[in-house]
C-alpha cells in the first residue's frame, strides 16, 4: 500500500507503515562508483568515513529550506570494522543534514507517537529539505518504495533502522545500536548519498580486528545471580549474529533487578505445566529471568515484550531459535536452541538494564580438553586439562598451580614453577586491578555471575618479570571474608620455559568452567 500525503492548508501528514514490507528489501549492493553494501573490498578491508566520534554532526545550513530532495533507496550492512547505513536522493547532491545520538522515546514526527526501535543506543538521521514522495505533480509520486524497517545483512551493532519522519519536508530515521559507539558521516556523489559510518567498537579507530567481542570467554558451566530490589518488567527480547558468536538480550525496566539462572538442560520443560518444549537443535540452553511484573502490571509508559513464542536469526548455524515459555510466579523461563553444546558467556549491562547471553561458535575449550577438575579449600572447582599436573597443597592451597610438565613448589619463593596459576587474595578487587605500566588489553566481562576483568600486559622490567614478558592475568570479584575483601586472581605468564600463547588459550577456557561456590573455605 502506497504511503498517502495529504496535501493542504500548509501541512502534509504521512501515513507510516511499520509492519512487512510493501516492496522487496532494497539491496545491500552498491549503485555508483563508490561501494556501499559489500562487506569488504577484493583486496583489503573498507576503511570507514568521516572522523569517527559521538558528537553530533551536522551540515552547516541544517535544516535548509528550499525545494525537497527526493529519496530513492534506503540500505544497510555490515562490513568488517563498521556498519554502514545509506539514504540515497535522486539529483546531485545530499540536503542539508544532522547526524547524532538521541535518548528514548523515540518518537514519530508530525504525529508524536511513540515507536518501538531496537536497541540499547540510538542515532538519529535527519535530513532537510528531503522526503519519500514528490507532490510536485497532480499525483503523489512515491519515491521510496522501500521498507520502513530494516536491519543490516552481517552487522555488529546495528540492530534495525526505522523510519520515524517524513513530515514537512523534513526526513528522519533512527538508527537502533547495541551500544554507544563513535560514527563518522560524509556526503557520496553519483548518486547522491548520505552515508554513516558506525564503528564496531566504542573506542574503536576503525581498524581491523575491531569487532564486537562476546561478554566473557565462555564456558559450559550453569550461571546463577539472584535478584535484587523491586520487580522488573521484560520490555524486548532480541537475538544477533556476530563475527564468533550469537547473541540474545532481554532488556528490562525497573528500578530493581532481575536475576538469571543460565545452564544446559536434556529435559527442557515448561515450568508451568510441566509439559516439554519443542526445542529446534541437538542442545538445548535454559535461560530463566526472575523478580518479573506480570505484563498487566506494568507501570503506565512501560510497554512490556509482546511475548513472541519463536525468534529465530538469519546469518548464523550456531542459535536455531530462541524458544520463549511462560511468565510463572515472577519467573520467565526461554530455551535456546543449538546446532551443539558450546560455551554461554553471561552479563548484565545498564542504561538500559539488559541481561546478554552470548553463545560461542568455538566447540567448548576450543579444541582443548579439559577433562580433569580440582576442587580447592580455597572456595573454587575449575576444569583443567586432564593431562597436566595440578599442586597437591603441601606449600600453598591444593589447585592452584597447573602446568603440562611436573614440577614442585618451593617453600617461600617467587620462582615461577607452573604454567598457570589461581589464588584467592585477601586484596580489593578495585586494587588489583587496577591499571599498571604495559598494560595492552582490557576486557570486563561476568565469570559464575560475577564481577570480573581480564587484563594483558607486557612487563616494563620494573617488576617481578623481565621487560617485554608478555601475561594474562583475570580478576574476579568474590564477597567479603571474614578477614575482608576477597578477589581470585588467575594468570599465565610467558617465561622462555612457556608456552605462552597455548597457556592462555587453556587458561581461558578453564575460567570458564570456573565454580566459584564450590570449596570448603569463606
Amino acid at each position: 500500500m502506497m504511503r498517502l500525503l495529504l496535501a493542504g492548508l500548509g501541512a502534509s501528514t504521512l501515513l507510516v507503515t511499520t509492519g512487512s514490507p510493501t516492496a522487496p528489501a532494497p539491496s545491500v549492493l552498491p549503485t555508483g562508483p563508490h561501494p556501499t553494501g559489500a562487506l569488504r573490498t577484493a583486496d583489503q578491508p573498507l576503511p570507514p568515513v568521516g572522523d569517527p566520534g559521538t558528537g553530533t554532526v551536522e551540515d552547516g545550513d541544517f535544516p535548509a529550506g528550499g525545494a525537497p530532495a527526493h529519496l530513492t533507496d534506503v540500505r544497510a550492512a555490515g562490513h568488517e570494522t563498521f556498519d554502514r547505513f545509506v539514504l540515497e536522493f535522486e539529483g546531485d547532491e545530499v540536503p542539508s543534514y544532522r547526524v547524532g545520538y538521541v535518548e528514548p522515546p523515540i518518537t514519530e514526527d508530525g504525529s508524536g507517537r511513540e515507536i518501538e526501535v531496537a536497541g540499547s543506543a540510538f542515532l538519529e538521521v535527519r535530513v532537510s529539505p528531503a522526503s519519500g514522495v514528490d507532490l510536485s505533480g497532480e499525483q503523489p509520486r512515491e519515491t521510496y518504495p522501500g521498507r520502513d524497517q530494516l536491519t543490516a545483512p552481517g552487522g555488529q551493532v546495528i540492530t534495525e533502522a526505522v523510519r520515524t519522519g517524513d513530515f514537512e519536508s523534513m526526513l528522519a530515521w533512527t538508527v537502533g545500536l547495541e551500544e554507544r559507539v563513535p560514527f563518522g558521516v560524509t556526503t557520496l556523489p553519483d548518486p547522491a548519498r548520505l552515508v554513516v559510518d558506525v564503528l564496531h567498537r566504542p573506542g574503536g579507530d576503525g581498524g581491523s580486528g575491531g569487532g564486537l567481542e562476546p561478554v566473557g570467554p565462555g564456558g559450559t558451566a550453569d550461571v546463577d545471580v539472584e535478584a535484587t530490589g523491586s520487580p522488573v518488567v521484560l520490555t524486548d527480547v532480541r537475538l544477533g549474529a556476530h563475527d564468533g558468536f550469537d547473541r540474545i538480550v532481554f532488556e528490562l525496566a525497573g528500578e530493581g533487578e532481575a536475576g538469571y539462572g543460565v545452564g544446559y538442560t536434556g529435559d527442557p520443560r515448561s515450568q508451568g505445566s510441566g509439559q516439554p518444549v519443542q526445542v529446534p537443535g541437538d542442545a538445548a540452553l535454559g535461560i530463566t529471568l526472575t523478580n518479573l511484573l506480570l505484563p498487566g502490571d506494568a507501570p503506565e509508559g512501560v510497554r512490556p515484550w509482546d511475548g513472541r513464542e519463536q525468534l529465530e536469526i538469519a546469518g548464523t548455524s550456531t542459535l536455531q531459535a530462541l524458544v520463549a515459555d511462560t511468565l510463572f510466579e515472577g519467573r520467565y523461563s526461554f530455551f535456546a536452541g543449538l546446532d551443539q553444546r558450546r560455551p554461554f558467556a553471561v552479563t548484565r549491562l545498564s542504561d538500559p538494564q539488559r541481561i546478554v547471553v552470548d553463545v560461542l561458535d568455538r566447540e567448548p575449550g576450543t579444541g582443548i580438553s579439559l577433562g580433569g577438575t580440582c576442587t580447592s579449600p580455597a572456595g573454587y572447582a575449575v576444569d583443567h586439562p586432564s593431562g597436566w599436573s595440578v599442586n597437591a597443597g603441601e606449600t600453598v592451597p591444593a589447585c592452584s598451580r597447573f602446568s603440562p610438565q611436573d614440577f614442585d613448589v618451593p617453600d617461600a619463593t617467587d620462582v615461577r614453577v607452573a604454567a598457570i596459576a589461581f589464588s584467592v587474595e585477601s586484596v580489593a578487587f578495585d586494587r588489583v586491578t587496577q591499571e599498571q605500566p604495559g598494560e595492552q588489553a582490557r576486557r570486563e566481562l561476568t565469570v559464575d555471575g560475577r564481577e570480573a576483568v581480564r587484563i594483558e600486559r607486557t612487563a616494563t622490567g620494573q617488576g617481578l618479570w623481565p621487560e617485554g614478558t608478555p601475561s594474562t592475568r583475570y580478576a574476579v570479584r568474590l564477597p567479603d571474608g571474614a578477614d575482608g575483601s576477597r578477589t581470585l586472581v588467575a594468570d599465565t605468564v610467558g617465561l622462555p620455559r612457556f608456552d605462552y600463547q597455548g597457556n592462555a588459550a587453556v587458561l581461558d577456557a578453564m575460567i570458564g568452567t570456573l565454580d566459584l561456590d564450590a570449596g570448603t573455605e569463606g
